[in-house]
């Protein structure tokens, strides 16, 4: 499925296309120690490395994230189509520094439920995914699961705004405090509005403890 055909496509702009001629390092490459530390030494230096370690994974985690979320919702929400959840399945493609310019599925996908429950993610792709950066970066992982329920709910907004009606997979996945295992659901209400309309995530991500970072407009420590 070509999903820059999508109604939805302005969406997708990290999502790479079928011809793009770029390279993607699959994720479980990408998540070495060795490469992790080459990648974040380049985007930040190695003394800020070594000082704000957590904050600088908390950020660099955003990218993927930002990338990977809509390209999900839109393929299942929209098109009933389940593109590939393991992480060696998935790929990132980085500029000559690191940062993550978009995602790209090394397999098509297959034909799947628009309905269907979105845990399976949880336990395919985003589980694996936080919990080798959270050990590398020593993180909670309650920030970087904040940093997912920020990208899933922003995104769930913009597909509400642009006129999509299926959205209950997604905000059900953000409305129950349990999965289907029995586990805590890390994505339970992730984000509030406040009464004067101000959103706030559940979690900070950490960009307010280092002056050089740019400021999360949504922390919930003010």
């Amino acid at each position: 499925m070509n999903l820059h055909q999508s109604p939805y496509r302005d969406l997708l702009t990290g999502l790479a296309a079928d011809d793009d001629p770029r390279v993607a390092v699959a994720l479980p490459a990408l998540l070495q120690k060795r490469v992790l530390d080459q990648l974040l030494t380049r985007i930040y230096g190695a003394a800020m490395l070594e000082e704000h370690k957590p904050v600088l994974v908390s950020q660099w985690s955003k990218y993927y994230f930002m990338h990977w979320l809509p390209a999900m919702l839109v393929s299942q929400l929209a098109h009933g189509w389940d593109l590939p959840l393991l992480l060696r399945e998935t790929g990132l493609i980085l500029d000559e520094r690191g940062v993550p310019l978009a995602v790209r599925f090394f397999e098509a996908g297959e034909e799947g439920d628009a309905q269907a429950s979105l845990e399976p993610w949880i336990a395919s792709n985003l589980r694996p995914f936080i919990d080798a950066l959270s050990q590398y970066g020593e993180v909670p992982p309650a920030v970087l699961w904040g940093n997912v329920g920020d990208y899933l709910e922003s995104s769930v907004r913009r597909l509400q705004q642009m006129g999509l009606r299926n959205l209950a997979p997604a905000e059900g996945l953000m409305s129950q405090r349990k999965l289907a295992d029995g586990r805590v659901n890390p994505l339970y209400q992730p984000v509030r509005y406040l009464g004067d309309g101000r959103r706030e995530r559940r979690h900070c991500c950490l960009a307010r403890q280092v002056t050089d970072v740019p400021p999360c407009e949504h922390c919930p420590l003010g």
